[in-house]
C-alpha cells in the first residue's frame, strides 16, 4: 500500500505478508481492504484508490449481493467507501501499479511486515520513477 499526496509524494507506505490467500484475487481484495483502512486512518483528504483488477473493481461496484467466497471482504470495502469522504476508484494498467506489486513481492519473499512514513523500502525507488500519476482529486 502506498499513500501519496496530490503531487505524488509518499505519505505512508506499508507491506505485510498475507497468509492463507487462496488465489491472486483474494490477495488483491485483502490488500485493497487493508490499504483503504490505512488511507482513511492516515489522511483526511479525498482518496483515489488505484486498482489494476477489473474483476475486483466490478465486484466493489456491483449492486447485487455477492455470494462468492470473498463476499465478506467486498462488503467490508463497500462499507468503508459508503458514507465516507470522497473516495474514487480508478482502473490502472498493471504497469502503473508496479510499485504496489513490488511492495507485495517484497513482503511475500522476505516475510516482511513493515511501514514507512514519508518513504518506502529501497525496492520502490526504481518503480516510483516510472509511475504515471492519475490526476489528483480536488
Amino acid at each position: 500500500m502506498i499513500l501519496r499526496d496530490e503531487v505524488g509524494r509518499i505519505i505512508f507506505s506499508s507491506c505485510r505478508q498475507l497468509f492463507n490467500s487462496g488465489d491472486p484475487l483474494e490477495a488483491e481484495t485483502r490488500a485493497c481492504a487493508e490499504g483503504l483502512r490505512l488511507a482513511l486512518e492516515w489522511s483526511d483528504k479525498p482518496v483515489l484508490l488505484e486498482l489494476d483488477s477489473s474483476v475486483l473493481i466490478d465486484a466493489i461496484g456491483g449492486r447485487s449481493q455477492d455470494r462468492s467466497c470473498l463476499a465478506f471482504l467486498i462488503k467490508e470495502i463497500k462499507d468503508l467507501i459508503q458514507g465516507r469522504r470522497n473516495i474514487s476508484i480508478v482502473k490502472v494498467d498493471r504497469e502503473q501499479n508496479r510499485a504496489s506489486h513490488s511492495l507485495a513481492n517484497f513482503a511475500r519473499t522476505d516475510a516482511k511486515i513493515a511501514g514507512w512514513l514519508g518513504s518506502g523500502p529501497e525496492v520502490l525507488s526504481q518503480d516510483l520513477e516510472h509511475v504515471l500519476l492519475v490526476s489528483p482529486i480536488d
